[in-house]
Formats: structure tokens, C-alpha cells, sequence
């Protein structure tokens, strides 16, 4: 008698523990694992077994907020019983249009098992995604023409995720930055390709919009040189590509459907997961990283030795 009160207050109470491959996964890519349920020192019944896949998305003010990207049902009404051990299969597809994981950008699985008049238990696994095969060829391609990615890059807008580059050889005296943006399409993978042009004193943006066919994304040197002539192009003759982007129009659907999002572009998802008034604030929360990096260059710090992360501001940018 006295254990079955006990395990009610979770002491002696049945524990859930989710295991899967501890190591980064692709967008798109499934993760396999299972869940293991340990009985207690009691019989228990169980009402219902789920995992919550949740996204956390981080402002440099230390505000912070963490949204469901979707809930895994995984067993209804059961009992487990005393010092029982229950192993269920787990397997979870990514979203491709997810952000990677990125300063402001996390993910982890919250397993839930709900007890029949019993404390609940939880289990947080944190996991990292990284990029698709084809967005890691195109990463590595502008890592062979001397591109580097920012401290800062990841961020998240209206319209999906930004990735920022900065140049340190072919390019590093005709561009400033380099801003990117991804989705895939039928053909391959379309690119918005924003161009800093150093320009005497001061810059000028040049904006291009291109398909990388599935034939150059699957061969290096031909995604090298595509993207050593884009670029070339842009810093030759910047007036040339001063036209808007074409950006997916955001269209909303019902809560959980894995079509919201901008389309199939990474970080596409995060509107319809984040909701817009909470990315628009963290958006205004994170703008205060593009205002220290303009005053960073104003005073001549080097870019690559410019972090961020470690400087202390103390107060200057709280709220009043």
C-alpha cells in the first residue's frame, strides 16, 4: 500500500527513456530509435505514450521561445507492470523545410508518459540538424572559393532562414558578404543570392536568383565554378542585379500540418511553427547583432575575429 502512494508522488513510479543514434541528423533525414518504459515498484497503468519534437529559437538578449513542431503519438491505454520492461519503435521524419541548427535555432524531443493518477514522467533528448546533402555541397562549394560562414548566420525572418558568408581570398577585396537563401525545387535547388559589393568607400547590393540543376549540385567543380561566375558577375556589374527577390508567398495551414511554411526553403517552417508576432519579435531582438557588426567594420575589426557571443554589453540594450 505504501509504495502504490508513493509512486502517485513519482517515487518508485515507472521512468521513460527515448534512445536513438546520439550524433547530427540532415533535414529530411528519419530518426530511429525507441522508447523504454521501466516498471516501478507497482503496477501502473499508463494512459497514453507521445513525443513532443520541439524547435527553441533563441535572441541574443537572452529571450527565448520554444514551439511544437509536432507531436508523435506513440501508444495509447496500457499497464506496465512491476519492474516490467517495455521497448516500443520509434521513428520520426524530419521536416525539410526545418531551419538548421544554428546560435539561434535548437531542437530536442520531450518524451512523455502520462500516469493514471500518478506523477508524469519526461525525458529531454537534445538533437542537432544540419544541413540536407545537397545544402552541405553548396556549403562546401563557397567554402572552396574562400568563403567562410559568420558567427551570426542562421537567422530567421518571414521568409525562412539566412545564411551569411564572409570572403577571405578570391573575393575578399570585391565583397563584403555574401547572404543566402535555399529551397528546393523539382529541378534542384533554387538559390537567392544577396552580393555586399565593396564599392570605394562604401557598398552596393547586388541580388541574384539562380537554379542549381541537380547535375551541378552532384558535381563540385561544376558548383564551384556556377558560383565563381554569379558572384563575379554581381561584383563586375552590380547595377545590373538591383531587382527585388521573388520570394514564396507564406501560406498558412491547419496546426501540425508539416505544409506550413514557405514551400519547401529551409527555414520556411519556422512561421508556421513560431507563429509571425513571436518571429517578428525575436527578428527585432536579433537586429541588434547587425547593428554591433556595423559598428564592428566602422572601427576596423576583422570580421573572423569579431565574436559576438562573448562580448558583455551589460545593460545597454536591455528594455527599459
Amino acid at each position: 500500500m505504501l509504495k502504490k502512494f508513493l509512486a502517485k508522488f513519482g517515487k518508485g513510479a515507472a521512468t521513460v527513456d527515448l534512445q536513438f543514434e546520439n550524433r547530427p541528423y540532415q533535414i529530411g533525414e528519419v530518426v530511429q530509435g525507441e522508447v523504454v518504459i521501466k516498471g516501478g515498484e507497482v503496477d501502473q497503468q499508463i494512459n497514453q505514450l507521445a513525443v513532443q519534437f520541439m524547435m527553441t529559437v533563441r535572441a541574443k538578449n537572452g529571450q527565448s521561445v520554444s514551439r511544437e513542431v509536432e507531436r508523435i503519438p506513440l501508444n495509447g491505454s496500457f499497464v506496465i507492470s512491476k519492474k516490467e520492461e517495455k521497448r516500443i519503435p520509434f521513428n520520426y521524419r524530419i521536416p525539410q523545410a526545418l531551419p538548421l541548427s544554428r546560435g539561434p535555432v535548437s531542437y530536442y524531443f520531450d518524451t512523455h508518459l502520462d500516469i493514471e493518477g500518478g506523477v508524469d514522467r519526461t525525458d529531454i533528448d537534445y538533437i542537432t540538424i544540419g544541413a540536407s546533402k545537397e545544402i552541405q555541397s553548396i556549403f562546401h562549394a563557397l567554402s572552396r572559393l574562400g568563403f567562410r560562414e559568420k558567427s551570426t548566420s542562421g537567422k530567421l525572418d518571414q521568409y525562412g532562414q539566412e545564411f551569411e558568408f564572409f570572403p577571405t581570398q578570391l573575393f575578399a577585396d570585391k565583397v563584403h558578404e555574401l547572404e543566402i537563401r535555399f529551397a528546393y525545387v523539382e529541378e534542384g535547388v533554387k538559390v537567392w543570392m544577396e552580393v555586399e559589393c565593396r564599392s570605394g568607400y562604401g557598398k552596393i547590393e547586388a541580388k541574384r536568383e539562380f537554379v542549381l540543376t541537380k547535375e551541378i549540385v552532384e558535381n563540385e567543380d561544376k558548383l564551384v565554378s556556377s558560383f565563381e561566375k554569379y558572384i563575379a558577375e554581381a561584383v563586375q556589374q552590380p547595377e545590373l542585379y538591383k531587382q527585388p527577390f521573388t520570394y514564396p508567398t507564406y501560406q498558412p495551414h491547419h496546426k501540425g500540418s508539416m505544409a506550413s511554411g514557405i514551400g519547401s526553403m529551409v527555414g520556411g517552417l519556422a512561421m508556421g511553427v513560431l507563429g509571425g508576432m513571436v518571429l517578428n519579435e525575436l527578428m527585432d531582438n536579433l537586429g541588434v547583432d547587425e547593428m554591433l557588426e556595423d559598428a564592428a567594420e566602422a572601427i576596423g575589426l576583422d570580421e573572423e575575429n569579431f565574436d559576438l557571443a562573448g562580448m558583455d554589453f551589460g545593460d545597454f540594450f536591455d528594455e527599459n
